[in-house]
């Protein structure tokens, strides 16, 4: 599914105006701290990072919100560090792009849905955004796909994806195993 130029435009737009406004309350380098480009941008939230939530399969995170504490952003803390960071960036994407959602959302990565596509996009750029990923490709060579996902704090699906949507070339490091 191809998600339409305008929700692509709607999306960039967010994640620079998200990262405007949180980059008056502390400096952003790489790797994006996106708890607290949360925490800054919605004020009212809980993150979590839950070991005992029971996540139904192929759920990596969910948001909800409460009349009393504001957001409450559950991510998968079984999973990897790269993966619960996309999963909060991806549960901003939810709130930020979509206002009038339901008080709970359950995220899949199995979805191929518009929304969940946008979110995932989202995510990625918010994770890797534009700027920097230019920026860094000015002054570093060569790109290994391993370092980009490295700096960024992001698996290497992610970072090529977002390589790839900007037009980046990058090549994958090659192990070599003396036997």
């Amino acid at each position: 599914m191809n998600t339409p130029k305008e929700w692509q435009d709607y999306c960039k737009n967010k994640v620079d105006e998200i990262l405007q406004d949180v980059g008056d309350s502390f400096p952003l380098k790489a790797p994006i701290p996106i708890s607290e480009v949360i925490s800054t941008y919605l004020g009212d939230v809980h993150i979590v990072a839950s070991m005992d939530h029971d996540f139904p399969d192929g759920v990596s995170a969910f948001s909800q919100k409460d009349m009393n504490l504001g957001w409450i952003v559950v991510v998968n803390g079984k999973e990897s560090v790269e993966r619960q960071r996309f999963s909060a960036a991806h549960e901003l994407g939810h709130i930020a792009l979509f206002k009038n959602q339901s008080s709970r959302v359950f995220c899949s990565g199995e979805s191929n849905n518009l929304e969940e596509k946008l979110c995932d996009r989202f995510a990625g750029d918010i994770l890797m955004p534009e700027s920097f990923v230019r920026k860094l490709y000015k002054t570093n060579t060569p790109h290994y796909l391993e370092d980009v996902a490295k700096l960024f704090k992001v698996s290497k699906q992610v970072a090529e994806i977002q390589l790839k949507r900007l037009g980046l070339p990058f090549t994958s490091r090659r192990v070599f195993v003396d036997f």
